[in-house]
């Protein structure tokens, strides 16, 4: 009778873990730079670009001075991505004002040229099983195209 408690409460508690657990992550990192000088305070977002019955949910990151950032999942906030192809989406986050711009807010320019292909999902990345270091992002302004939004 004993055993069969213990084994009732350790099976009841590997179901637990593997279901508390949600999907497996791994870490993603990269940089992001405009004609060589690191982005500060750009905001990076992967949206999966599976178009199958479960979708991963998108992971979000933000960078630094030297242009570095990390993905952590959007609503669970845990570290990293689910592996698979995503959208890459980015544009700059004034630290004044906290939200996601294209023009300027409170008279303050945006200090960086994002090119068009960057804002409307022509970026994509995939993100390896055993996650990476490498998601990096590098723009040039002289090869870039920066048509306005909408456009």
């Amino acid at each position: 009778m004993k055993k069969m408690v213990v084994f009732t409460l350790f099976s009841l508690l590997l179901i637990g873990m593997a279901t508390g657990c949600g999907p497996k992550t791994v870490r993603v990192s990269g940089r992001i730079t405009f004609d060589g000088e690191p982005g500060k305070d750009i905001s990076v977002l992967f949206q999966s670009a599976s178009t199958g019955n479960t979708v991963p949910e998108p992971a979000v990151g933000l960078t630094n001075e030297k242009g570095e950032f990390s993905l952590a999942l959007t609503d669970s906030r845990k570290r990293g991505a689910i592996p698979g192809d995503y959208v890459v989406y980015i544009a700059w986050v004034n630290p004044n004002q906290g939200d996601v711009v294209e023009g300027s807010t409170q008279n303050t320019p945006i200090p960086y040229k994002i090119p068009t292909r960057a804002k409307n999902g022509q970026l994509t990345f995939t993100v390896p099983p055993e996650g990476t270091t490498e998601a990096n992002f590098e723009f040039d302004s002289k090869k870039e195209s920066y048509a306005p939004s909408g456009v």
